[in-house]
């Protein structure tokens, strides 16, 4: 038998399994009792003649039958009513917040304002590095830092020792970004902590230049907001104390972050989401090797000392743990160095390495913001002028560049609807879309 349709429905669901005739249309009405729940059926039969149309009139109602106005209260009454929300500003701005639906529009504006966040930290960096070692070693301060960095990947690290894609990609970053480190901070010994800021912009130059170089196109854009940058380098360099060896490291430094942001935006954008924080482990821990040798070249062979293991005492590792600044060597390694890291190569997978040397451009606006209120340093006029032009060209470049970002999706959103038969192409011939695609012989058929 068929199944019994439902409750109240006053049509056939299926008319092509009725036995009439395709001049006949059946209507069964359900009728619900109010006392024992049972189910009568009525069925009106209309024929209707095959070429002139007649208007169909309704079946006599019996006594025991439910009129169609009362099923539709009924059915009106089953369902419940809405409640009347009280206008506030939820209701008036959706469920979602405001400030989130502009601030995460994208995926790229979403990587842009993180990688403006941490920009703020690494800014930060600087002042504390500088305070810090007019406390201890900077070799001695360094290997603390990186060593509590890397800790918290080492598990992601023994899950993949076995990727070998993997272990290379994170030793070849964790290379570039351990010598960009070494000379951020032997440049910080004779440099000031807001110069060393500036002279990390020239990452903008140099990232342009090498992505130009390997056959990337950079848009006029970009080359505008970097040259802008550079000319604010430059009046901020001229504003201050005199040039030193530490400036030249500064600037190396800048190469290498530049190289490395580079490295960063090719192997992450070929590389799995779920290998990006065994990658980060393997770079992390690259960079902790480094200032373990550093330290040890550093402070043996070029100092001339003698590591005597007799002379470690108790009491001196404990005077040693109490001394040691945990606090800022916490500060850089987890989270300036670990966290942000993981973060800057999350957002890289969006944002090209040029765009992510722009927004890193307001890191010497920070640092010497930072450096003026910490430490006391002061600019010129000429230095305030730098430090607006540096800004106003990151700016040009996040701006212009989301921008950018959205009309190419437009574009290719109208042009895979612009020619369907290009999406043909890309379906199987098995495909479980709903959607209906139809051949291109079938469609150049229709078309002549």
């Amino acid at each position: 038998m068929a199944s019994k349709p439902p409750i109240g429905s006053p049509w056939n669901p299926n008319p092509s399994r009725s036995s009439y005739p395709s001049s006949t249309i059946y209507n069964p009405f359900f009728i619900i009792t109010s006392t024992r729940t049972r189910f009568a059926s009525f069925s009106c039969c209309c024929e209707v003649p095959n070429h002139t149309p007649k208007k169909l009139s309704r079946p006599e109602k019996d006594p025991g039958t439910i009129s169609d106005d009362s099923l539709k209260k009924t059915h009106l009454n089953l369902v419940p009513a809405r409640k009347k929300q009280a206008l506030t500003f939820k209701s008036l701005f959706g469920k979602r917040a405001l400030w989130r639906r502009i601030l995460f529009a994208s995926t790229k504006v979403r990587s842009i304002i993180l990688l403006n966040v941490i920009t703020l930290v690494y800014a930060s960096d600087i002042p504390v590095l500088k305070e810090v070692e007019a406390i201890i070693d900077p070799a001695t301060f360094t290997v603390v830092r990186f060593t509590l960095s890397a800790i918290p990947f080492i598990p992601f690290v023994l899950r993949a020792k076995c990727d070998v894609h993997t272990r290379n990609a994170g030793v070849e970053l964790g290379v570039w970004v351990s010598l960009g480190y070494i000379a951020q901070t032997l440049g910080l010994l004779t440099s000031d902590a807001g110069r060393a800021s500036f002279l990390s912009m020239f990452t903008v130059i140099v990232v342009p230049l090498l992505d130009g170089i390997l056959g990337a196109v950079v848009p006029a854009h970009t080359w505008f907001g970097a040259l802008m940058s550079l000319t604010g380098v430059g009046l901020l360099e001229s504003s201050g104390s005199p040039p030193t060896v530490g400036d030249l490291l500064n600037f190396l430094s800048a190469v290498f972050f530049g190289v490395h942001m580079l490295r960063t935006e090719h192997i992450s954008r070929n590389t799995d989401k779920k290998n990006l924080l065994p990658l980060l482990g393997y770079e992390v821990c690259v960079v902790a090797v480094f200032s373990i040798l550093w330290y040890i070249i550093g402070g043996c062979v070029c100092s001339g000392e003698v590591i005597d293991p007799s002379s470690w005492t108790w009491a001196e590792f404990c005077n040693w743990m109490v001394t040691f600044p945990w606090v800022p060597a916490l500060y850089t390694g987890v989270l300036s160095t670990g966290i942000c890291l993981w973060v800057e190569m999350t957002a890289m997978c969006d944002v090209s390495a040029t765009e992510a040397a722009i927004i890193y451009g307001l890191e010497p606006v920070w640092g010497a913001g930072f450096a003026w209120f910490l430490l006391g340093e002061r600019w010129g006029v000429s230095g305030w002028i730098g430090a607006a032009l540096v800004l106003g060209g990151s700016l040009t470049v996040q701006i212009l560049g989301a921008s950018s970002s959205s009309l190419s999706k437009e574009n290719k959103v109208s042009s895979k609807i612009a020619d369907p038969l290009v999406i043909f192409d890309k379906q199987s011939n098995l495909s479980a879309s709903p959607i209906v695609v139809s051949s291109r012989k079938n469609s150049l058929n229709k078309k002549l």
